[in-house]
C-alpha cells in the first residue's frame, strides 16, 4: 500500500481507533451506533459529519468528504499518505518498517525528496558552523544587539551566511547535484545559470517540521540597508509550501507532549517567536511569510483550542489581520487579540515592558468580535452623521455574528454609549435587517431515489450490503451480474476475495486501494451506512437491485446482439443471433415483476 506492507497498515488502523484521533480535532457525540460533530473539512453550524466506529470509516453529510483514519490525518494535517502514517505510527507508538516501492518513477521521486531533506540539513549546520567563523562577527554582533543569550540560539539552530558562494562549495563537496541544491530552496541561479547562496550575508533562521525536518529558512539582514528586505524566506519547494507550515512548530510539540497547552500564542514573525521563547512564552508559533491559512488553522487546532493573535500594534496591520481572525473562527477555535501599543511589535514589547508587562496585555486580550468593533470604532468618524450612520450599519453585522442574546445584548450598550443612539433602535435594527439566506441543514437520502442513474444506485446498494455484512446478502445473488463501473468491478473483487478466504470485508480497506478521485465513489456507499434515516424495507430494496443489474445486464447483451443481427448478411448466423436475442429476452422478463 503506496510502499508500506498491507499487514503493517492493517496494525496501524487498529492502534488508532478512528472515534479516538477524530475526536483529537472535533467535538463528537454519540447518537445510535454513530458518533456525529461538525465537519472539520468545511465550516457548518449543525452536525453532519458522522463517524462510523464499527467500520472505521467517516463521512459528511454536507461535503460528502469520505475515508478512514489515514486519509482524515491527510486531509486535516495536509500531510500526503507517507508523512500521515509516519505521525499515526508516532501516535501508536510503532516503529516504521522500510518502505519499498514496485513504481520506479515513484522510487527515484521519494529518493530525490529524502535528498532534499538530507540537504536541508546539511545547510542548517553549516550556517551554524559559520556562526563561530572570524568573518561572522557582525552576525554574532548582531545577536548581542539583540539580547539573545546561547541558549537560544542553540535552541532555534540560529547560523550565518558569510558569502554568496560558500555554501555551494559545501554542497557540492557533499556530493549534492545542482537540482538538489536548487529544489532545496536554499541555493538560487543568477542570470548566467550560476548557482548561489539564496540568502547570502544574512543571519540565518532555520524552518524546521512537527517531524523535525529542516524545510526551509529565514534569512535576516544585519545591517541597516533600505534597499532590501529584511527578512527574506526561501521559497515554496516540495517539502515546503508556506501555508501549510508554522514556525516553532517542532518546539510547540514538543512543549505539549511534556507539560500539555491550554492555548498558542500567534505572531507575525520569526524573531517575535524567539524573543518571546526566550522571555519564557513557549508556546509561540509565527505563520511563515503568508496570511493565516486553513491549514495552518488546523494545524493550531490540533495543538489548542485558545488562540492568542498578536500581531504588531500598527492600525493598518490589525485592519488586515481580520480575514485571518475569521479562519480560525471558522475552524471552531477561541480567538482572541491582544492589542499592543501603536508601533510596537511582540518583541519590541518585551524589551521595554518585560515578561510581566506583556503578560498584562496577554491578559486583556479581547474576543474577537470585540475586536471587529474597534476596529470599526477606529474606521468611522462618528462626530459626522455619515460616519456615525457607517458605524451603526458595520457594528450592527458584527454583533449578528454572534449567537449569544446576552453578547449581543452587552455589545449593543458599547454602540449605544459610544454613539449615543437609543438602545431601542439600535435592537430594531439589528433584528429587523435581513439576515441572508440560512444554512441548509437538512439531510437527506438520496440513494434510492435521487440523483444518478438507476443502475448505478442499484450497483452500489449491493455492494453495500456486502461491505457492510447484511444478512440478507449472498454473494451467489451476484453470479453472472457484470458491474459495469470500474471502482464497483474492484470493490465486488475484493469481496469476493475476502469471502473466498473466510475473512470479513472491511469498507475502510477501499480508501487505501483507490486514488482520491476515485473516494466520491467510495462516500456514496458510505451515505448507506451513516444515513439514520434508513426507514425501509433494505432486503427488498436490495432483491429489487438485484433484479436491476441482472435486467441491465440482458439489456446490454441484447444491444450487442440486435447490432450483430442488423449488420449480418448471412441467414444462418442471423437465425442463431436470433435464438440468442430469445434466450436474452425470456431471461430478462424472468426477472421483471
Amino acid at each position: 500500500m503506496k510502499g508500506f506492507d498491507a499487514k503493517f497498515i492493517e496494525e496501524l488502523k487498529n492502534k488508532n481507533d478512528l472515534v479516538e484521533v477524530v475526536s483529537k480535532y472535533v467535538h463528537l457525540e454519540q447518537r445510535g451506533g454513530n458518533y456525529w460533530g461538525r465537519c472539520p473539512f468545511h465550516h457548518e453550524k449543525t452536525a453532519s459529519f458522522t463517524v462510523n466506529a464499527v467500520g472505521q470509516f467517516y463521512y459528511c453529510f454536507g461535503c460528502h468528504k469520505s475515508g478512514d483514519v489515514i486519509s482524515f490525518i491527510m486531509g486535516l494535517e495536509s500531510l500526503d499518505f507517507n508523512d500521515a502514517v509516519k505521525l499515526l505510527a508516532e501516535r501508536a507508538h510503532m516503529t516504521l518498517p522500510e518502505v519499498t516501492y514496485d513504481d520506479e518513477k515513484v522510487k527515484e521521486q521519494k529518493k530525490h525528496k529524502e535528498r532534499v531533506f538530507e540537504l536541508l540539513k546539511d545547510t542548517a549546520r553549516f550556517y551554524v558552523s559559520n556562526l563561530r567563523q572570524p568573518q561572522a562577527s557582525a552576525h554574532r554582533e548582531y545577536i548581542l544587539k539583540r539580547g539573545l543569550s546561547n541558549e537560544t540560539v542553540v535552541k532555534f539552530g540560529i547560523g550565518a551566511s558569510l558569502d554568496y558562494n560558500g555554501l555551494v562549495d559545501y554542497l557540492k563537496a557533499k556530493g549534492y547535484t545542482e537540482k538538489e541544491m536548487t529544489d532545496s530552496g536554499a541555493v538560487g541561479v543568477n542570470k548566467n545559470g550560476k548557482c548561489y547562496d539564496f540568502l547570502a550575508g544574512r543571519l540565518i533562521i532555520p524552518g524546521i517540521d512537527q517531524f523535525g525536518n529542516v524545510i526551509s529558512f529565514c534569512g535576516r539582514i544585519i545591517d541597516n540597508r533600505k534597499d532590501v528586505g529584511k527578512y527574506v524566506n526561501t521559497r515554496e519547494t516540495l517539502v515546503f509550501t508556506k501555508g501549510k507550515n508554522l514556525f516553532n512548530i517542532n518546539n510547540l510539540k514538543k512543549l505539549k507532549n511534556e507539560k500539555g497547552l491550554s492555548s498558542i500564542i500567534m505572531v507575525e514573525g520569526h524573531m517575535d517567536v524567539i524573543s518571546l521563547v526566550q522571555a519564557g512564552f513557549e508556546n509561540v508559533v509565527a505563520s511563515m511569510g503568508t496570511a493565516l491559512t486553513k491549514d495552518q488553522a488546523r494545524i493550531l487546532k490540533r495543538y489548542a483550542e485558545k488562540i492568542l493573535i498578536c500581531y504588531d500594534g500598527d492600525f493598518a496591520g490589525q485592519k488586515a489581520t481580520v480575514k485571518g481572525l475569521e479562519i480560525l473562527k471558522e475552524e471552531g477555535l477561541d480567538v482572541k487579540v491582544v492589542a499592543l501599543p501603536d508601533g510596537l511589535d511582540p518583541d519590541d514589547v518585551i524589551r521595554k515592558y518585560g515578561k510581566d508587562g506583556y503578560q498584562g496585555f496577554l491578559d486583556d486580550a479581547k474576543p474577537l468580535i470585540d475586536f471587529k468593533l474597534d476596529i470599526i470604532k477606529r474606521t468611522f468618524d462618528v462626530k459626522t452623521v455619515d460616519g456615525k450612520r457607517k458605524y451603526i450599519s458595520s457594528a450592527i453585522k458584527v454583533i449578528r455574528e454572534s449567537d449569544s442574546p446576552a453578547e449581543q445584548e452587552d455589545l449593543l450598550k458599547i454602540v449605544r454609549d459610544y454613539t449615543g443612539t437609543t438602545y431601542e433602535s439600535l435592537r430594531r435594527e439589528l433584528y429587523s435587517a435581513d439576515t441572508g439566506a440560512k444554512e441548509n441543514t437538512t439531510v437527506t437520502t438520496d440513494y434510492i431515489e435521487g440523483a444518478g442513474d438507476k443502475v448505478v444506485r442499484a450497483a452500489r446498494f449491493v455492494l453495500y450490503a456486502y461491505l457492510f455484512k447484511k444478512p440478507f446478502a449472498d454473494v451467489e445473488d451476484v453470479n453472472g451480474v457484470e458491474f459495469t463501473n470500474p471502482v464497483h468491478i474492484e470493490i465486488m473483487h475484493y469481496v469476493r476475495e475476502k469471502l473466498e478466504s473466510k475473512q470479513s470485508p472491511r469498507f475502510s480497506d477501499l480508501f487505501d486501494m483507490f486514488e482520491n478521485s476515485d473516494h466520491a465513489e467510495l462516500s456514496l456507499i458510505a451515505e448507506m451506512e451513516t444515513d439514520e434515516s434508513k426507514n425501509f424495507d433494505q432486503q427488498s430494496y436490495y432483491n429489487d437491485c438485484i433484479r436491476t443489474l441482472k435486467i441491465d445486464g440482458c439489456n446490454r447483451k441484447l444491444e450487442k446482439m440486435t447490432a450483430l443481427f442488423s449488420q449480418e448478411t448471412d441467414l444462418t448466423k442471423r437465425r442463431e443471433y436470433a435464438k440468442v436475442m430469445a434466450r436474452l429476452l425470456a431471461e430478462k422478463n424472468g426477472y421483471v415483476k
